[in-house]
């Protein structure tokens, strides 16, 4: 098990009621907030905080749970990339009571502002970024107060976590290769309360996060005490190759269990089969080494939403959680003159913007409640080719665009995109 020590600083000021006396060496006492976090590190998420990374804080009083007694609620702090973490919003910064009374903390990563009843959404449908779905938490921080300012506080993965080393037998080029697991959970709630996972609610297929070569795989799931009907498969391309792989012929790992890290070194065979071996448990525990020997199979694979086999529709996309590097469809119907959807503008004119489009899932569409805004990313073929000022006739065209699902002119649009196809 490898540990990474993170050091960062919560800078608490002192406040007082109207007449109180307070010591003013106190007033500029900060206190030191030492975090551990258990895990170990893959090929995705490196040993160290990134940039814009944000915490969830809650201070309570001590001894008390978190409902009852809680002083302050999910205050975000964020860091620059570096072990110390500061308060969003300064004016947020968390203070120990005055009274000198025991305080306690609980804290999670990552952060998310909308938190009911102390319940945190989980949604691991989008593998796209690791680190984003990655629950932590910490509820070790006890009994402290400005005299005992030091907190040390220790996170612990909450998830599983699965990782694929991949290569084929005769070296074919797999960077057309998709990985699908199937029949597993994708939505459930974590108690920050009481520190525990709540069942699964949702199940269905998870893609993999590949790397650019298909070399390496990793997604994160939730726990499972079966893995009975769970099935890895390996596409590639348009269903060049497909293999099929079910986990509970691993009789050595039967489970996937918190905080634990498991690894299968996978071979694909163009005869037809592929070997799955060296399935080891990482985390605190070595995991045994097995082989194993998938058929190639002629069946019908998992469809892969936002594959340019099956793309994302627009209404599919307003939706969604977002996903690099995925296919939308729709129809061109204008675009945006200002970074606001406000700006709508339907049809082709002299005012269109050449830097975005608007797709839609109809041709002459007006309303722009059913429109993406896509972005024309400046010396690429997708502008050039796409802007309604160079190309009016491009309008009512239906095209497939390849891109990142996310947050464009406030609203889930497309972005960074560099290929498309014409799909009428």
């Amino acid at each position: 098990m490898k540990v990474k020590y993170l050091f960062f600083i919560l800078f608490l000021a002192f406040l007082a009621c109207e007449g109180e006396i307070v010591d003013p060496e106190l007033r500029a006492r900060s206190v030191e907030l030492f975090a551990e976090i258990e895990g170990v590190k893959t090929w995705v998420a490196g040993s160290s905080w990134e940039k814009d990374d944000a915490i969830g804080v809650y201070m309570m009083k001590s001894g008390e749970p978190l409902n009852s007694s809680v002083i302050r609620e999910n205050v975000k702090y964020v860091t620059e990339g570096t072990s110390a973490f500061q308060p969003a919003h300064e004016m947020e910064a968390i203070v120990f009571p005055f009274n000198g009374s025991d305080v306690d903390f609980i804290s999670y990563y990552p952060y998310q502002e909308n938190i009911s009843d102390n319940i945190y959404p989980i949604d691991l449908r989008n593998q796209s970024s690791q680190s984003r779905i990655d629950l932590l938490y910490s509820d070790n921080a006890r009994k402290k107060n400005e005299k005992n300012p030091n907190v040390g506080m220790l996170f612990s993965h909450q998830l599983s976590k699965i990782v694929l080393n991949i290569e084929h037998y005769k070296s074919m080029d797999l960077s057309t290769l998709n990985v699908i697991i199937t029949n597993a959970g994708t939505e459930a709630s974590f108690d920050l309360t009481t520190g525990t996972l709540l069942p699964t609610t949702e199940y269905g297929d998870i893609v993999f996060h590949v790397d650019a070569k298909a070399s390496a795989g990793e997604a994160i799931l939730l726990p499972e005490t079966d893995l009975s009907g769970m099935e890895l498969w390996f596409v590639i391309g348009d269903e060049v190759e497909v293999y099929q792989f079910s986990l509970e012929e691993v009789f050595e790992i039967n489970a996937f269990a918190p905080s634990t890290m498991y690894t299968y070194n996978v071979t694909l065979f163009t005869n037809e089969t592929a070997i799955i071996s060296d399935g080891t448990i990482s985390a605190w525990i070595d995991g045994p080494s097995v082989e194993v020997t998938a058929q190639r199979t002629e069946a019908t694979p998992p469809i892969i939403k936002g594959s340019k086999k099956t793309p994302f529709t627009v209404a599919e996309t307003q939706v969604s959680t977002g996903r690099d590097q995925v296919w939308v469809e729709g129809y061109i119907v204008g675009s945006f003159t200002s970074s606001t959807m406000n700006s709508f503008l339907p049809g082709a004119t002299q005012e269109s913007n050449p830097a975005n489009i608007a797709l839609a899932d109809t041709p002459d569409e007006t309303d722009r409640e059913k429109v993406i805004p896509v972005q024309l990313s400046s010396g690429t073929s997708v502008r050039e080719d796409l802007n309604l000022v160079d190309n009016p006739d491009k309008l009512n065209r239906k095209v497939k665009i390849k891109g990142n699902i996310a947050s464009y002119y406030s609203v889930m649009g497309l972005r960074d995109n560099k290929e498309y196809e014409y799909a009428d």
